[in-house]
């Protein structure tokens, strides 16, 4: 009996149906900093961004996260166009917890409702629970940014509360919506009971 030939690279992919993510890197510098800076107002004011950000930011920016083993930070890519169209971060892993926080942004008003931001959080929480060993998973979102909510809300993250008064942007304080993922809702929902990777060789 032959048996299939495993690329390990191919099987720790994140790649879905519309979307790809890659580790961001000093190689996507350029890309990702043009991307970043094309982004529409509504992807700054939904994401909390309180900062203004320049190209010697985000060098230094990539020079930081390259150091740092409490993130990961991924960029995705249209599978159809191959361009960037945001990032997912997974952020503040506490390894003695297994928890973590977790961030995204797609950067343009026409890229949103596509699908692209659905498909790259379910590929982030595989990597985060699949490979990172993560128990708990968390981020947060703007009160009046319903869309997110509802998109996360299908995704499968569980309201937790409201953190009041969490934000401040241009003199007003605006609440937080508080959600998380834990891993056994995670496999349940997304892991077919009978995978195991001796069936891959």
């Amino acid at each position: 009996m032959i048996k299939k030939s495993i690329d390990v690279k191919e099987l720790l992919e994140l790649s879905g149906e519309k979307v790809f993510l890659k580790k961001l890197g000093k190689e996507y510098e350029d890309d990702y900093w043009k991307a970043f800076n094309e982004g529409d107002i509504e992807s700054t004011i939904f994401t909390g961004t309180q900062q203004v950000f320049n190209k010697t930011n985000v060098e230094s920016y990539l020079q930081n996260i390259s150091l740092d083993s409490t993130r990961i930070d991924f960029i995705i890519f249209s599978k159809s166009t191959k361009k960037i169209v945001g990032e997912v971060v997974i952020n503040d892993i506490y390894r003695n917890n297994r928890s973590s926080n977790l961030r995204i942004c797609i950067f343009k008003k026409g890229d949103f409702n596509k699908g692209y931001g659905t498909e790259a959080l379910i590929l982030a929480l595989h990597y985060g629970f699949g490979m990172l060993n993560l128990h708990r998973i968390e981020l947060e979102a703007l009160n009046f940014n319903e869309r997110a909510v509802e998109v996360y809300k299908k995704v499968g993250f569980k309201k937790e509360g409201i953190k009041r008064e969490g934000w401040y942007f241009n003199h007003r304080y605006y609440d937080l919506v508080t959600m998380s993922f834990l891993e056994d809702e995670f496999r349940e929902k997304y892991i077919d009971s009978q995978y195991n990777l001796k069936n891959l060789l």
